[in-house]
């Protein structure tokens, strides 16, 4: 079936049978229509596997990248949160190839695709934005609570705002879900204290803490960069817990 549209000058633009009718600098080409192969490659298989995992990541993930990225993709960029931490995460080492262990009686091609997409936590990023986060943060896991220590940010005194929010994200691979905590900024900075949810537990389900800051309000980070309302800084992994 043909398909074409009137160029405004009079001229086709389309798909005419198998060629396809383009204008380039005011004149009229018609081009051999070209459907491309569907390449199968261990390169081309990684590449699609690696696409398909940090897809399904970022919605295992997306309470808090839609917070943590909400002031990251540029104004009119058509980039979403969800958009803006898979560009992010997509060559900075968080996302690592798993060898699968040779199987000596496996008869398949050595073309064939042999493992696996997974996470490193040390390196996710699930909020991005002004460094305003104190990197001397630090955490550990009591009777069940969860204690973040949390030493005067990198912000200027005179620009403090009270009600800045700490934010903390359980990551929980093994559940495929993540719990967000929330906490003052300043009036509790020295020390937060969280409910885990009760149904965590034991070596099969670790928990990932990451942790970071988003603004109330405007003001300045010690870099001298203005912080906007609901901007968050980057998040700051604080290790791998087991209850």
């Amino acid at each position: 079936m043909s398909h074409a549209d009137k160029h405004p000058f009079g001229m086709e633009h389309g798909k005419i049978g198998n060629r396809i009718a383009v204008v380039l600098h005011g004149k009229q080409i018609y081009k051999s229509y070209y459907k491309p192969t569907n390449p199968r490659t261990p390169k081309q298989q990684m590449h699609r596997a690696k696409i398909a995992f940090i897809n399904r990541l970022a919605k295992d993930l997306a309470d808090a990248v839609n917070i943590g990225f909400l002031m990251v993709p540029k104004k009119d960029s058509g980039l979403s949160p969800r958009n803006a931490f898979v560009k992010k995460n997509w060559n900075n080492g968080a996302l690592v190839w798993l060898e699968n262990e040779p199987d000596q009686t496996n008869n398949a091609s050595d073309e064939s695709l042999s493992g696996e997409w997974g996470v490193c936590p040390e390196r996710l990023c699930l909020a991005d934005g002004p460094r305003f986060i104190a990197t001397d943060m630090r955490a550990e896991v009591r009777d069940g609570r969860l204690h973040i220590f949390c030493p005067t940010p990198g912000l200027r005194v005179s620009n403090a705002v009270s009600d800045d929010q700490l934010l903390v994200a359980v990551y929980r691979p093994a559940a495929h879900i993540v719990h967000l905590l929330k906490g003052p900024m300043r009036d509790k900075c020295d020390e937060c204290d969280f409910a885990l949810p009760s149904d965590v537990g034991g070596e099969d389900d670790p928990l990932h803490v990451y942790a970071w800051f988003q603004a109330t309000a405007y003001h300045c980070a010690d870099d001298k960069k203005t912080v906007s309302p609901n901007q968050a800084s980057p998040s700051l992994y604080l290790g791998n817990f087991t209850i």
